[in-house]
């Protein structure tokens, strides 16, 4: 089932997602680097995305915070290795480092400016728990983000099949919103991508005391 494969990437299948996943996924992954960085608006120097999948958004980040250590932590080898040969120069440079894990990893790469996951929501079981590790790795004042789709406006595939996997959809942006609270994160913001009526996708975001 090509569903089961979103979460984590893994053998030809895998990697078939990964290339589709680059591909229909690239907007909204350009536009989730632009907005946190309008919202980040200082020079970071240490910056994290979670479930980094085929490096688009790996790529866009180097781009726009030039002086910026990157690190892309992903569970899946076949990601790690499609960011990899997307990203070669920034890792032979030594800008780009990618982490094979999961939210647990973040405790050795803390403490980072700005800690970022699209996509990943759905496949945390214990949201609050994973959203407090990525608070607990930023610096005070650093920006942790999450990019994601309401359920409504997910794929019909997405929407039948996720549940039954046991992953999680969310309805409203105040469900995201609760999450972010109930780990101790404050001043809370959305960003929606596209017109209320047909959004493309959202961020919610929120910078750490």
């Amino acid at each position: 089932m090509i569903a089961s494969q979103f979460g984590r990437p893994r053998g030809p299948m895998g990697r078939l997602v990964g290339r589709l996943m680059a591909r229909s996924n690239a907007p909204f992954s350009v536009w989730v680097v632009s907005e946190i960085r309008k919202a980040y608006p200082n020079e970071a120097s240490r910056i994290v995305e979670l479930g980094s999948g085929p490096g688009v958004a790996l790529q866009e980040t180097l781009r726009l915070f030039p002086s910026a250590q990157v690190w892309g932590v992903d569970p899946s080898r076949e990601m790690l290795s499609q960011a990899g040969k997307r990203n070669a120069s920034a890792i032979k440079t030594g800008r780009l480092s990618l982490v094979p894990g999961d939210p647990s990893s973040l405790e050795s790469l803390g403490p980072v400016d700005i800690v970022f996951a699209n996509h990943v929501l759905y496949f945390w079981h214990e949201p609050v728990k994973e959203l407090q590790r990525l608070a607990q790795a930023v610096r005070s004042g650093g920006l942790v983000g999450l990019g994601f789709q309401l359920k409504a406006n997910m794929p019909s595939m997405a929407q039948i099949q996720f549940p039954r996997l046991g992953h999680i959809l969310y309805d409203t942006e105040g469900d995201v919103e609760a999450l972010f609270r109930d780990a101790g994160l404050r001043s809370v913001a959305h960003r929606v991508k596209g017109s209320s009526e047909r959004p493309e996708g959202r961020l919610t975001f929120a910078v750490t005391e």
